[in-house]
């Protein structure tokens, strides 16, 4: 699949933009120059649908300091800054000994612009500020047209919900139904570009038998799922994704259409054979004939959002707004006092979890009362429709009998009112804290002392019984070592003690410290596992997966954690906080990002599998210099 990258255009556009201002495209010339300054306005094309977005340039030439114009007040469009770039450059030829130096000093500026309406939309002539003075663009005409869905492509997005309250999220679900291979595609979405709403992206349960790419859109990234799909009755493949939109404010939003653009062969093919080798194989390849552009628009919606209520909010209201359940296990439930308790936490209801936050159980004055609670919040993880929250909980006394109800404030959206959720209560037993004895710390069990001797009568031979007792008992080192039973008797107790001794002296040294030993072979392990992968004839999706796996377990034991269990964001988070700085941590990150795009991007989606390796153990070598 071709996905056009934002970076990509970028950098295309800076190359080819100035050969428009000599093809079709003439360009906007300076109206106004300061000496050999000239500013020009370049845009990528001049007939565009609405909603599909183009690139404009400003360049300077003759000068490398000038500031940013401000077009934040272009009418009809949506306008967003990607940046700019010095486009200086020097030569140095030498004729006859002679030696010139030509400098050209230049600077670019980049802006992408999406059009919100149609007609023929005027780009203005922009002033731009450079070395104290001021010149101005030509101004440039855009032709803006309707899109139009065809009978091969169709565009549909539908809300969770048409009626929320603010802060209560709604998914937003975006289908593409096709019908032809296509060459490029990208999608527009201007409700992205609202300050009235902020947004996420939700996380996909990835199918080991489903195909996933991941699509930028509007600075985002979502991850879409190719699928099939009947639409009027019609059957399409189909490519879909969600996009979580929490409302900031009340009010009646009209949601702008979303647009597709792609390019598609015109030529005819077998249908059946598109939608069989859709599923099997990439976008590309079936149909032949010439390029054409299709530009699809979706349905529009509509979403009302009310305010919240400030009569009768109660004082633990927290942000929560939907309709909530909360559930509560814990494990261990027989422990002594001091002992760590792991609370899980489950919340389930919303239509969005990503952004629900455990109750700050400190504010719950049962449980602070009888338990010690770190004032850390675990972040959760969300399982289909249900977040799961972990957290350690210590017991203070040996008289607690339960873990009390965990409550929840929140707003009951279909009640209209606010409520509290409660979970079960969790039987627990606490023992006492034992002091240690030294028996114990050796492992020896109390034993009875036995019954004592009678008292003297009438001699020490008072005390036995039997003929022996008369009989002579010569008792000496010979008669000692000629009885083997007596020498082993001698030689054994001994010899056990010893033994026992440097048992236990083994025991204590290897159970002093297991993470410090975790993390001093933890670099050997993930060189060890990436050796064995390297010669392995894995898929490119397992090949990457399991270097993900591999690298997790390296920071599970180095970080002394479950790394496996720890999301990419959680890891960044801890080893920054372990003295990591910033560009270890995005180096980080991004390996983890990569290795997953490979696991779930589909074919094509990993990089080159040695350079992966060498860069998975070249970023553990540089975490252990600062750990």
């Amino acid at each position: 699949m071709k996905i056009r990258s934002e970076r990509i255009r970028y950098l295309v556009a800076q190359a080819l933009l100035a050969a428009l201002a000599l093809c079709a495209v003439p360009p906007a010339c300076a109206n106004a120059q300061a000496g050999d300054v000239r500013v020009i306005a370049n845009v990528e094309t001049r007939d565009v649908y609405v909603g599909e977005s183009f690139l404009l340039q400003i360049s300077v030439d003759g000068s490398d300091s000038a500031e940013i114009p401000d077009l934040s007040a272009l009418d009809g469009f949506a306008v967003e800054y990607l940046g700019g770039s010095n486009n200086s450059s020097q030569s140095i030829s030498i004729i006859n000994g002679k030696v010139e130096r030509t400098v050209q000093r230049g600077f670019v500026f980049t802006w992408r612009l999406t059009p919100q309406r149609t007609g023929r939309l005027a780009i203005p002539a922009i002033p731009v500020k450079v070395e104290g003075a001021s010149l101005t663009t030509g101004e440039i005409s855009i032709s803006v047209k309707q899109p139009e869905e065809s009978e091969d492509f169709k565009l549909r997005v539908s809300l969770s919900r048409e009626t929320c309250y603010v802060g209560e999220p709604v998914v937003l679900n975006v289908t593409w139904y096709l019908r032809r291979d296509v060459q490029a595609f990208e999608f527009t979405a201007p409700l992205l570009a609202s300050d009235a709403f902020s947004f996420e992206v939700p996380e996909v349960a990835i199918d080991p038998n489903g195909q996933y790419y991941r699509i930028p859109i509007a600075g985002r990234e979502v991850i879409a799922r190719k699928d099939r799909g009947i639409l009027d009755g019609e059957t399409y493949a189909t490519l879909a994704f969600s996009i979580a939109a929490i409302p900031e404010r009340p009010g009646t939003f009209v949601i702008p259409e979303f647009v597709v653009a792609a390019e598609s062969g015109t030529g005819a093919s077998s249908r059946r054979d598109f939608l069989r080798d859709f599923f099997n194989d990439d976008f590309t390849g079936r149909w032949r004939g010439s390029l054409r552009k299709h530009v699809v628009p979706s349905n529009r919606l509509s979403l009302t959002v009310r305010d919240l209520p400030a009569e009768g909010r109660p004082p633990g209201f927290d942000g929560h707004v939907g309709r909530y359940r909360i559930e509560a296990g814990a494990e261990p439930t027989s422990v002594n006092v001091g002992d760590p308790i792991t609370l899980r936490v489950t919340l389930s209801g919303p239509d969005y979890l990503g952004r629900v936050d455990l109750p700050q159980l400190g504010a719950q004055a049962a449980l602070a009362r009888d338990f010690r609670i770190p004032e850390d919040r675990a972040d959760g993880v969300v399982d289909g429709r249900k977040k799961v929250f972990t957290q350690t909980i210590r017991a203070l006394r040996e008289d607690i009998v339960e873990i009390p109800p965990i409550e929840l404030v929140y707003f009951d959206t279909k009640l209209e009112q606010y409520a509290t959720a409660r979970s079960e209560p969790i039987p627990i037993e606490v023992r006492p804290t034992r002091i240690v004895t030294a028996g114990d710390a050796e492992g020896i069990e109390p034993v009875s002392a036995g019954a004592p001797l009678e008292p003297w009568k009438a001699g020490i031979a008072y005390n036995y019984e039997g003929p022996s007792v008369v009989e002579r008992q010569d008792l000496g080192l010979g008669s000692l070592v000629s009885d083997v039973r007596v020498l082993l008797l001698l030689v054994a107790p001994p010899v056990g003690f010893l033994a026992v001794l440097a048992g236990t002296a083994v025991s204590r040294w290897r159970g002093a410290d297991p993470g410090a030993r975790r993390a001093k072979g933890a670099l050997g392990q993930l060189r060890g596992r990436l050796a064995v992968l390297r010669r392995s004839g894995e898929s490119d999706e397992k090949f990457c997966a399991a270097v993900l796996e591999f690298f997790g377990r390296y920071l599970g034991d180095r970080l002394a954690l479950e790394g496996s269990a720890l999301t990419p964001g959680e890891i960044e988070r801890l080893i920054s906080a372990r003295g990591a700085g910033p560009e270890l941590v995005e180096e980080i990150g991004g390996l983890l990002r990569s290795c997953e795009f490979g696991a779930y991007g589909g074919s094509g989606a990993m990089e080159d599998r040695e350079r992966l390796i060498e860069r998975a153990f070249e970023t553990a070598r540089r975490l252990e210099k600062v750990l």
